[in-house]
Protein backbone atom coordinates (compact mmCIF):
# COMPACT_ATOMS: atom_id res chain seq x y z
CA UNK A 1 0.00 0.00 0.00
CA UNK A 2 1.13 4.06 -0.92
CA UNK A 3 2.20 5.93 1.57
CA UNK A 4 0.11 9.53 1.66
CA UNK A 5 1.85 12.34 1.93
CA UNK A 6 -0.47 15.74 2.26
CA UNK A 7 0.84 18.68 0.46
CA UNK A 8 -0.54 22.56 2.01
CA UNK A 9 0.85 24.77 -0.45
CA UNK A 10 -0.66 27.58 -2.34
CA UNK A 11 1.86 28.59 -5.17
CA UNK A 12 0.80 26.27 -7.56
CA UNK A 13 3.84 25.77 -9.68
CA UNK A 14 5.49 24.85 -6.71
CA UNK A 15 2.97 22.40 -5.68
CA UNK A 16 2.52 20.87 -8.62
CA UNK A 17 6.41 19.99 -9.04
CA UNK A 18 5.99 18.51 -5.36
CA UNK A 19 3.21 16.34 -6.43
CA UNK A 20 5.29 15.36 -9.61
CA UNK A 21 8.16 13.98 -7.83
CA UNK A 22 6.28 12.29 -5.20
CA UNK A 23 3.69 10.36 -7.35
CA UNK A 24 6.54 9.48 -9.38
CA UNK A 25 8.24 7.56 -6.55
CA UNK A 26 4.94 6.09 -5.52
CA UNK A 27 3.02 7.76 -3.28
CA UNK A 28 -0.48 9.18 -2.98
CA UNK A 29 -0.46 12.86 -2.73
CA UNK A 30 -3.67 14.40 -0.78
CA UNK A 31 -4.05 17.62 -2.33
CA UNK A 32 -2.57 19.98 -3.14
CA UNK A 33 -4.76 22.18 -0.53
CA UNK A 34 -3.90 26.34 -1.40
CA UNK A 35 -5.73 26.96 1.90
CA UNK A 36 -5.66 25.89 5.86
CA UNK A 37 -9.64 25.31 5.58
CA UNK A 38 -9.39 22.83 2.26
CA UNK A 39 -6.49 20.93 4.54
CA UNK A 40 -8.36 20.65 7.56
CA UNK A 41 -11.17 19.44 5.44
CA UNK A 42 -9.20 17.27 4.60
CA UNK A 43 -8.25 15.71 7.87
CA UNK A 44 -11.78 15.81 9.23
CA UNK A 45 -11.79 12.41 7.57
CA UNK A 46 -8.18 11.63 6.30
CA UNK A 47 -5.09 10.49 8.27
CA UNK A 48 -1.59 11.13 6.00
CA UNK A 49 1.46 9.55 6.61
CA UNK A 50 3.27 12.59 7.08
CA UNK A 51 2.54 16.28 5.46
CA UNK A 52 4.56 18.76 3.98
CA UNK A 53 3.01 22.46 4.98
CA UNK A 54 3.79 25.88 3.28
CA UNK A 55 3.61 28.21 5.85
CA UNK A 56 1.83 31.52 4.73
CA UNK A 57 -1.44 30.23 2.29
CA UNK A 58 -4.43 32.06 0.76
CA UNK A 59 -6.30 32.42 3.75
CA UNK A 60 -3.85 33.09 6.33
CA UNK A 61 -0.83 30.57 8.53
CA UNK A 62 -0.97 27.19 8.41
CA UNK A 63 -1.16 26.47 12.30
CA UNK A 64 -4.31 25.17 12.84
CA UNK A 65 -3.25 22.47 10.20
CA UNK A 66 -0.32 21.88 11.68
CA UNK A 67 -2.13 21.81 15.31
CA UNK A 68 -4.24 19.07 14.01
CA UNK A 69 -1.85 17.13 12.52
CA UNK A 70 -0.02 17.58 16.23
CA UNK A 71 -3.17 16.16 17.71
CA UNK A 72 -3.19 13.19 15.62
CA UNK A 73 0.58 12.47 15.91
CA UNK A 74 0.53 12.90 11.84
CA UNK A 75 4.36 14.03 11.37
CA UNK A 76 5.47 17.25 9.07
CA UNK A 77 7.61 19.60 7.60
CA UNK A 78 7.22 23.29 6.60
CA UNK A 79 8.38 24.39 3.08
CA UNK A 80 8.35 28.21 3.39
CA UNK A 81 10.33 31.09 1.74
CA UNK A 82 8.37 33.74 4.92
CA UNK A 83 9.26 31.54 7.84
CA UNK A 84 10.54 32.52 11.03
CA UNK A 85 12.62 29.72 12.15
CA UNK A 86 13.00 30.73 15.76
CA UNK A 87 9.05 30.80 16.17
CA UNK A 88 8.36 27.33 14.56
CA UNK A 89 10.90 25.30 16.90
CA UNK A 90 9.39 26.64 19.75
CA UNK A 91 6.18 25.48 18.66
CA UNK A 92 6.67 22.79 16.48
CA UNK A 93 10.34 21.21 17.93
CA UNK A 94 9.49 17.75 15.99
CA UNK A 95 9.12 19.17 12.90
CA UNK A 96 12.10 20.64 10.33
CA UNK A 97 11.85 23.79 8.17
CA UNK A 98 12.91 23.79 4.64
CA UNK A 99 13.31 27.10 3.27
CA UNK A 100 12.21 27.67 -0.25
CA UNK A 101 13.77 27.35 -2.34
CA UNK A 102 15.11 24.19 -1.82
CA UNK A 103 15.92 20.57 -3.71
CA UNK A 104 12.38 18.51 -3.64
CA UNK A 105 14.24 15.29 -3.26
CA UNK A 106 15.58 16.80 0.35
CA UNK A 107 11.29 17.00 1.15
CA UNK A 108 10.83 13.48 -0.19
CA UNK A 109 13.63 12.24 1.62
CA UNK A 110 12.31 13.66 4.79
CA UNK A 111 8.83 12.76 4.00
CA UNK A 112 10.21 9.19 3.29
CA UNK A 113 12.12 9.16 6.83
CA UNK A 114 9.20 10.78 8.49
CA UNK A 115 6.88 7.81 7.01
CA UNK A 116 9.18 5.02 7.79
Amino acid sequence: MNKTVLLVEDEMFVALDLQMIFEDEGWDVAGPYPSTQEALEYLATNRPDCAVLDVRLVDGDVFPVADALTNIQVPFVFHSGHADHAQLNKRYPASKLYSKPCRPSDLLQEAQRMAA
